[in-house]
């Protein structure tokens, strides 16, 4: 099991998880690949992980998010040695998905998605969401 450290961020991580909050729903995005996911996307050359977070939410979810509304997390690192940032994040407003997106959709939701739904099944959405005490009953 990959575990999630919550805590400062590595200098350099090679992506970024963002889960964005909408009036105090999360969001969820179909990957058109795979299954329901939390944005994110590896960090481009010379980006700092809250320019990732901003970019990936807007090119996966249509979100629009300011530096200032984005708080980081902790990380967590891949058997292969990739390291994700993990941040969340509150959506200033909502545009359409970018038609050049790898997603084809997004739910905002009060709970998480069914796991037979989710594209990954590597309990790091459960250790995130028990840090963050969401969903909140």
């Amino acid at each position: 099991m990959v575990n999630v450290y919550f805590g400062p961020i590595p200098q350099r991580p090679d992506s970024v998880l963002v889960l964005q909050f909408y009036h105090g729903r999360l969001i969820w995005v179909h990957n058109v690949k795979r299954k329901w996911e939390l944005t994110g996307g590896k960090l481009e050359p010379g980006e700092t992980v809250i320019q990732a977070a901003v970019r990936e939410s807007y090119e996966e979810s249509g979100a629009i998010v300011e530096p200032s509304a984005i708080s980081s997390l902790g990380y967590y690192v891949l058997p292969t040695g990739h390291v994700t940032a993990v941040v969340q994040a509150e959506v200033l407003r909502l545009e359409a998905i970018p038609t050049t997106s790898e997603t084809d959709d997004r739910r905002l939701l009060f709970k998480p998605v069914p796991d037979p739904e989710q594209s990954f099944h590597d309990h790091i959405y459960r250790q995130i969401f028990q840090h963050i005490g969401w969903p909140h009953e």
